[in-house]
Formats: structure tokens, C-alpha cells, sequence
């Protein structure tokens, strides 16, 4: 790969916003979250959650809505779930 390239895709990612998903107070519902084109998405342990310094390096923090008194859902899940969301809104 050349240097230029290199860079290139260095700029790219640099772009991208942080999102960290977990339930937490100030986090907004993922149905009424607008994903942006390029994103990484950070997904915590089952139980605890992402670390205070993970939430602390995103850009935005997201809940996927859940009912009953579970904080929290397999962080495999979760991923799919999001990066179903993700899709659906490229596909609009």
C-alpha cells in the first residue's frame, strides 16, 4: 500500500464519529438516533457496560430500547441490532 493511500485512510477514520451503545442517563433511544455514514461503534460487556473512559471518547451514546428491568443484552445482539439500524437508514 502506498503512502498515500495510507494517509488517505487515516483521514477517513478520523472522521468517523465514536458511538458507544449502552444504556446510561443522557443516552438517546437507537429508533430516533440518526447514524452517520461513518461510525465506529463501541459495545460494553454484557451486565457492566462500557468503561467510563469508552463513553468518555464517544461522540454520541445510544440505548436500544428494551422493556422489563434487563440493563443490558448480549453484546452480539447488540451489535446486530445496530448494525441493522445502520443499514436500514443507508437503504432510505
Amino acid at each position: 500500500m502506498e503512502r498515500v493511500e495510507v494517509r488517505e485512510q487515516l483521514r477517513v477514520l478520523r472522521e468517523a464519529r465514536v458511538i458507544a451503545l449502552d444504556i446510561i442517563p443522557g443516552a438517546v433511544p437507537i429508533e430516533t438516533y440518526r447514524f452517520p455514514e461513518r461510525c465506529l461503534m463501541l459495545f460494553g460487556a454484557e451486565g457492566p457496560g462500557l468503561s467510563e473512559k469508552a463513553v468518555s471518547m464517544a461522540d454520541d451514546v445510544v440505548y436500544i430500547s428494551q422493556f422489563g428491568s434487563v440493563r443490558s443484552i448480549n453484546a452480539g445482539a447488540a451489535a446486530a441490532v445496530a448494525m441493522h439500524c445502520w443499514i436500514a437508514q443507508r437503504a432510505m
